[in-house]
């Protein structure tokens, strides 16, 4: 690999840790470890989310995540909810719903080409990474417990769930190859949403 393009790839990098700690800001008990302890976290799920990448795309033959549901016997379809919610996994019912409402308002924003063909993909493959977390890898988040309180013998763990969704994301940026994070359509969302109209 050349200068430029290991320079490229450190700036990608530090972007998914950088989007990884804003995903997880928001939770007390991750900002309540040390800046060591949450780099090393961050690196950690990011890595769970990669290996699984590459180990569904050796095992099934492809990086599309429809194709992999279908292998997997999940169903992907469209659903009218009129909701800001972009998709979600059933697990009851080993679903992956896109809502249309959503998708379409999403296609009319997005002015990037890359954007708009990845985003389907996107979605489908966060809830397929779901899906997994579920069926073979194991709720990520659960493998990290944390003290949330003592009284005397007494301790409450607890859990980080945002820990799944940077596994998630990291999932899906790899399976995709994309060249940004799938985080960006969460940011897409939250202007679609909260802008006046």
């Amino acid at each position: 690999m050349n200068k430029a393009g290991k320079r490229r790839k450190a700036i990608v990098e530090r972007n998914r840790v950088t989007l990884a700690y804003m995903e997880l800001a928001r939770d007390k008990y991750f900002e309540s470890l040390s800046e060591d302890h949450k780099l090393k976290l961050i690196k950690e799920v990011i890595s769970i989310g990669d290996e699984v990448a590459g180990w569904v795309v050796i095992e099934y033959g492809s990086n599309d995540p429809r194709k992999i549901a279908a292998k997997l016997g999940v169903k992907v379809f469209g659903e009218d909810r009129g909701r800001s919610k972009g998709s979600e996994y059933r697990k009851e019912r080993k679903e992956i719903i896109i809502y249309r409402d959503f998708h379409e308002k999403l296609l009319r924003e997005v002015k990037s080409p890359e954007l708009s063909e990845h985003l389907l993909k996107v979605m489908v493959a966060h809830e397929l990474f779901h899906h997994l977390e579920m069926s073979q890898v194991g709720e990520v988040y659960k493998r990290y417990k944390f003290e949330g309180w003592r009284l005397g013998p007494y301790v409450k763990d607890v859990y980080i769930k945002g820990l799944s969704e940077v596994a998630a994301r990291a999932f899906t940026h790899s399976l995709l190859d994309l060249e940004i994070s799938p985080q960006v359509f969460d940011y897409l969302t939250y202007l679609l949403y909260t802008k006046p109209h």
